[in-house]
């Protein structure tokens, strides 16, 4: 006899392990149609979402900007900020947007951050640079320049902001020259043209400016800014059809403080101070900290003989502007102050002297001391 050693000896099959199945099986059916009490009281436990990426708020940030909602934009582009602290791009694309909202002490604030984080990217230098320009700080926007420029020598943004700074210390030639270069490099670069239309006006050919503008605008039909100093050319040859146009282009592609402020200047220059009135009313609601806007309002208050109005305003205006307050803000505040019902010499009195340190010949803050000795 011989012995298989594959051979494994055959249990009795044990079918109790159906019978369990079939048990628990019943068990669940009972529980799923007839949740008793305990289980159908229990908290349903949200979806996990995952967590949003920096790269996706930066995505976010470019279509609101694009589509002139630059209040949204801002907000995503803190949030990528703040996601990749050492990522220089979503502050530099922040300082871009206060540029172009003519916040230019907030935009210098975020570029220089992020020039802190990397010195030598060059799209940070470069509004580093531009933001210095526009708070006169030339010198230093200069050093910014050339430092991106070292880094990239044909940069048409760099070169055009070298442009820009050279037109504003008045060396035309040498502002002529680094836009030359940046056209050269980029034909429909819009920096480069904007820079080249500001140049023409500032030698007071608003003609060939408005050309330029439009040439500016035919690429970047986005940007409000450039409407609105399309709407400054137009103003300067007293077009003001042409010019309330622009303004309300700038409008409708961004509806923002600053853009609203220039259709309601626009409107009180051209002698419409009621309709100026309300465009100026929505742009301080946009932004309450509008110097501009606020003063603009105060006198559109102050043409339209609502003193009570105008007085609180200017004065609010001139406290947000400091030493950027135009002096007919001035002496207008103090006017509505001798105008409105109570009269107050007393305060008027403080802004005819302001004035008068401007300009001792201010006929206006004379005869308001006149009419306060009275």
């Amino acid at each position: 006899m011989y012995l298989d050693r594959d051979y494994t000896p055959r249990r009795r099959k044990n079918r109790n392990w159906f019978w369990w199945i079939a048990i628990l099986g019943f068990i669940g059916s009972y529980f799923y149609v007839r949740q008793p009490e305990w289980l159908a009281n229990q908290p349903l436990q949200p979806t996990p979402t995952p967590t949003r990426s920096a790269l996706s708020w930066q995505a976010e940030a470019e279509i609101q900007r694009e589509s002139g909602n630059y209040a949204a934009a801002l907000v995503a582009y803190k949030v990528a900020a703040q996601l990749e602290p050492e990522n220089p791009d979503p502050l530099v694309a922040q300082a871009e947007i206060h540029m172009t909202d003519r916040r230019i002490t907030q935009a210098y604030e975020l570029a220089a951050q992020a020039v802190a984080i990397n010195p030598e990217d060059v799209p940070a230098l470069n509004v580093y640079a531009r933001s210095l320009d526009w708070l006169g700080r030339y010198e230093e926007a200069i050093n910014a320049a050339f430092d991106a420029l070292d880094l990239e020598g044909e940069n048409p943004t760099t070169l055009a902001i070298l442009g820009e700074i050279y037109s504003d210390v008045g060396n035309w030639s040498r502002a002529q020259d680094y836009i030359n270069q940046a056209l050269a490099v980029d034909p429909q670069h819009v920096l480069a043209l904007r820079n080249q239309a500001v140049l023409y006006e500032l030698q007071g050919d608003y003609e060939r400016a408005i050309d330029i503008f439009k040439q500016a605008i035919a690429i970047a039909a986005d940007q409000p800014d450039l409407y609105i100093e399309l709407g400054r050319q137009y103003q300067a040859l007293n077009d003001w059809d042409n010019a309330i146009a622009s303004y309300n282009a700038a409008v409708d592609v961004a509806p923002t403080a600053v853009t609203l402020d220039a259709l309601g200047w626009g409107l009180y220059l051209s002698g419409d101070t009621l309709q100026a009135q309300r465009e100026l009313r929505k742009a301080v609601e946009a932004d309450g900290g509008n110097g501009s806007a606020l003063a603009h309002l105060g006198m559109a208050y102050y043409a339209r003989r609502n003193y009570e109005e105008a007085a609180p305003t200017l004065e609010k205006a001139i406290a947000i502007l400091g030493d950027e307050s135009r002096i007919e803000y001035y002496y207008s505040l103090g006017l509505a102050y001798i105008y409105k019902k109570p009269e107050e010499c007393d305060k008027a009195l403080i802004w005819f002297q302001k004035s008068l340190e401007i300009d001792p010949d201010t006929p206006a803050a004379l005869e308001g001391l006149r009419l306060c000795q009275e």
